[in-house]
């Protein structure tokens, strides 16, 4: 069993080679780089991929990955994606140019409500929208979509708005979404949740502090649309899974997350764990809520004077994708030992931060 943490350059994208599947948790910000790393390592086929969540140093390169020659059996995406689209398709896209966009984002970008609060009554199955993703298959193979989308991004930037980078965020989940359905990969949905949830999926798989969606909830206007896609960026909502050999955990991917919601027990084990925010000050308080017995901890993403934090700099055992006091940047590869139940570093130095 292997795990590396890919140089990706920005972003995210770890490997999993467990002597059965390979799993890829989450896919870098470049469509292209993310293709030609597994290409050289001769992977034609993904078991399992997950997208934490919607800031494109994690899942742009998914876009990339999805149109590639490399398939991808089944893909596990952010539960609140599949509101946004249900309002996009029941919507259309022929947006009212003249409606005050701007006013309208004003009146909720400092009001953010709490996720459950988005939603009304209504709500469909979530088989019958897995369905309604041929919609999103064709929109995105449409040359007339493109030149709307267009328009309307011209539009934001002439009434200098904020709303850009929440279209951009739109166009991403769209082309993810809709590449899925064309590659035939199997789509399952995980919604976050405020409990502090410890749910086994598959796969080995256990979900810190998500559920996997059953209905998809209907937004009741534009400014909850905004909203929800405004919360795909927010990094305390990122999807977080624990990988367990024998019912022991080994690994914890931590994507973005402040881990506010997720297990807080000490790990009796030698497990590695992804920094989370690639070692941001704004998640230092992850490194005195996890404990445990000889945990590795892996920072990813491209050489940085902020990053990583003083906290990440104090742990003991860590290892840095690219290093910002020295001139290293490699990728960092680990072997699973079953007998001693403990990592051995194959590939990749201690961190020098």
């Amino acid at each position: 069993m292997k795990f590396t943490a890919l140089e990706i350059g920005s972003g995210d994208a770890f490997l999993l080679e467990t002597g059965e599947r390979i799993v890829l948790f989450d896919s870098g910000g470049n469509k292209k780089t993310i293709v030609n790393l597994l290409n050289k390592k001769g992977i034609e086929k993904i078991d399992l991929a997950i997208c934490s969540h919607n800031d494109i140093d994690h899942a742009n390169g998914f876009i990339g990955l999805l149109d590639s020659n490399i398939s991808i059996d089944e893909i596990w995406l952010p539960g609140l994606w599949t509101h946004i689209l249900q309002f996009v398709k029941d919507n259309g896209i022929a947006w009212d140019i003249n409606f005050n966009i701007s006013k309208e984002y004003e009146n909720f970008y400092n009001d953010k409500s709490a996720i459950n609060s988005l939603y009304d009554n209504e709500s469909i199955p979530c088989e019958s929208f897995n369905d309604d993703l041929f919609y999103f298959s064709n929109l995105i193979d449409s040359s007339g979509f493109q030149e709307d989308w267009s328009y309307f991004y011209y539009y934001l930037y002439k009434k200098k708005t904020n709303t850009l980078n929440l279209m951009i965020n739109l166009d991403r989940i769209i082309k993810i979404a809709g590449l899925a359905y064309q590659k035939g990969s199997k789509i399952r949905w995980f919604e976050p949740s405020t409990s502090n949830l410890r749910n086994i999926i598959d796969y080995g798989f256990m979900a810190l502090n998500a559920q996997e969606l059953c209905k998809v909830q209907k937004l009741k206007g534009l400014t909850e649309f905004m909203c929800a896609l405004q919360l795909t960026d927010v990094n305390r909502y990122s999807l977080v899974f624990e990988y367990q050999k024998n019912e022991i955990p080994i690994v914890r991917f931590s994507a973005d997350s402040d881990c506010t919601y997720q297990s807080t027990n000490p790990y009796l084990n030698n497990i590695i764990i992804t920094a989370p925010h690639h070692g941001s000050d704004n998640n230092k308080g992850v490194y005195s809520v996890i404990s445990g017995k000889d945990i590795i901890w892996i920072r990813s993403d491209r050489k940085s004077s902020q990053r990583p934090c003083s906290s990440f700099k104090n742990l003991n055992n860590k290892y840095c994708l690219a290093c910002n006091s020295k001139n290293i940047k490699c990728e960092i590869c680990f072997e699973y030992d079953s007998t001693k139940m403990q990592w051995k570093n194959l590939h990749g130095n201690q961190c020098h931060c």
